[in-house]
């Protein structure tokens, strides 16, 4: 009788610690599926706004082993010959629970419609930096711009690492580098950073 007791507690001892892990896998399944729809419904939100998704790239800025995200949207309808800033970029960086966003749309310019050439090129990200690449000017002289954000580990915020403008020639014999840090604009916070103003003091 004690034997068939002793073998009764055991089985029932089992079957609650199978139920606790299938009650774990689930709950780490739906977990799962939530931030993944949360990133959906943000690009939904977006696109009823007639903005289209231009790039997504993969990353981990904050270096944590847990994948965080760089969306770039641009206006489903972009102007022929009208330089604008309507292009929101948003950083999601994954936390245990959902993501802390970084939203800012006065970073780049959104690309003319009849020149590929102008606008944004590329996004680049190594390690917890990011560095979109931009051309703003056709002609004789080529711009392009390196705008680079770094994810501080210590302070976990993003900042402006550094502003580049690449001048260059179509002859190669004038081809200028200018770079522009924290020493000429201060600490400037992913959310505050404007182009306009970042151009218009280097210009003063």
């Amino acid at each position: 009788m004690k034997k068939i007791l002793i073998l009764t507690l055991c089985l029932i001892s089992c079957n609650q610690k199978k139920e606790k892990d299938a009650k774990e896998i689930v709950s780490h399944t739906l977990s799962v599926n939530k931030t993944k729809d949360y990133i959906e419904d943000y690009k939904a939100k977006y696109k009823t706004k007639k903005y289209n998704l231009r790039v997504e790239k993969d990353c981990d800025l904050n270096m944590d082993g847990q994948m965080d995200k760089i969306i770039i949207f641009e206006p489903s309808e972009i102007a022929n010959n009208k330089l604008t800033k309507e292009s929101p970029v948003c950083v999601f960086i994954k936390k245990e629970k959902g993501y802390d966003i970084y939203e800012n749309k006065n970073i780049i310019y959104t690309s003319f419609f009849n020149s590929m050439a102008e606008g944004l090129q590329d996004l680049v990200v190594k390690d917890n930096y990011f560095t979109f690449e931009e051309n703003n000017q056709a002609g004789e002289v080529r711009d392009n711009d390196y705008i680079t954000f770094k994810y501080d580990l210590k302070s976990k915020e993003i900042v402006l690492h550094k502003y580049s403008i690449e001048l260059i020639s179509v002859d190669g014999e004038n081809d200028k580098t200018f770079t522009y840090g924290k020493e000429v604009f201060g600490k400037i916070f992913f959310n505050d950073f404007d182009i306009d103003k970042i151009k218009e003091k280097i210009n003063n």
